[in-house]
């Protein structure tokens, strides 16, 4: 995972995977916690405003959420989204726009709310078929690409809008006049949908990507900044940590035939759970992960045939072992 330091006035060097890491001082590390604090309020007052244009809300979380800051705002943007639901003044205010249609649809999707493919009916023709003029709004066709990608088995709309939208933003491929970034964005998502990209990967991505934009927001854009380096700090202390419980095992060393693959699993780890407070589950992850490599290799290159039956007869032991101590403390306690 090579994804370098951004700086405040960021240029973007270092790397993830080396075993000599530096650490900020620690006055640093305060000052940046301070101003990254600071931002925050800030940010948290926009997304309380009642006052705010809908779509610009919507815009506002949607950027909040790519450029890795989510974790910052959970309860904030559940109390926004949620009135979204329940307010019909913000229904009628996103009805009639297909980007704010469908970057409504795709965020509620994405946070558990029930939301039907019924609102994108009103941009079909009396044939039933989506309008062809909407291919002259790359936003909100690039916006209900993305929507289309969260679909259930069975919802036909959104299965006629992926092929529709698809279709039109591949042709745009070509185009040189669109609005700064956006042939860039439409790009990045026919490569891969939003929904299945590693977070952490996506917010350097888009740290780039919105730092070009004319709408974007300076106090947002600092805030991802901070908060990237902070996080790859967290990050690289964990994989120090990492390498040396490994290197103290001396395993490396014993089982020459086996794959090092701690940097693999630890990178598997942040694309399971990227938010830095779980990093006990991150570094147990890796463990886990990193053993269960060794044993494949253990099997694939090293055993005979009898001593690979003789060690599962001995892991499956193992695990009725276990077995029996988690049944005797689940009755003792």
């Amino acid at each position: 995972m090579c994804q370098g330091r951004l700086e405040t006035e960021p240029s973007l060097e270092g790397c993830l995977g080396c075993k000599s890491f530096g650490r900020k001082p620690v006055l640093k590390d305060i000052i940046y916690k301070e101003r990254a604090a600071k931002l925050e309020q800030e940010l948290r007052f926009v997304l309380h405003d009642e006052n705010a244009e809908p779509v610009n809300l919507l815009e506002l979380i949607d950027d909040i959420q790519r450029l890795g800051l989510g974790h910052h705002f959970e309860i904030d943007i559940n109390r926004a989204l949620e009135n979204f639901v329940s307010s019909d003044d913000y229904s009628v205010a996103t009805k009639y726009s297909l980007h704010a249609t469908a970057l409504r649809f795709r965020l509620l999707r994405q946070h558990g709310y029930v939301v039907s493919q019924d609102v994108f009916k009103a941009f079909k023709d009396h044939k039933g078929n989506f309008k062809e003029c909407l291919y002259k709004d790359v936003k909100g066709m690039l916006s209900l690409y993305e929507a289309s990608r969260l679909a259930f088995e069975g919802e036909y709309v959104m299965d006629e809008a992926f092929l529709f939208t698809r279709i039109h933003l591949m042709d745009l491929q070509g185009v040189s006049n669109l609005e700064e970034g956006l042939l860039e964005q439409v790009i990045h998502a026919l490569e891969l949908p939003l929904h299945r990209r590693m977070v952490r990967l996506e917010a350097r991505w888009y740290i780039e990507a919105y730092s070009k934009s004319a709408a974007r927001k300076p106090n947002l854009l600092e805030l991802a900044k901070l908060d990237f380096n902070m996080v790859q700090s967290t990050l690289q202390e964990d994989l120090k940590e990492m390498t040396r419980w490994w290197t103290g095992t001396e395993l490396s060393s014993k089982l020459n035939f086996a794959r090092d693959r701690l940097m693999e699993c630890f990178f598997w780890s942040i694309g399971m759970v990227s938010e830095p407070q779980f990093r006990n589950w991150r570094k147990s992850y890796t463990k886990v992960a990193f053993f269960a490599t060794i044993i494949d290799d253990v099997y694939d290159l090293y055993g005979t045939l009898d001593e690979l039956e003789l060690f599962a007869e001995a892991v499956e032991r193992f695990e009725f072992f276990l077995l029996e101590i988690h049944k005797t403390l689940f009755i003792q306690y």
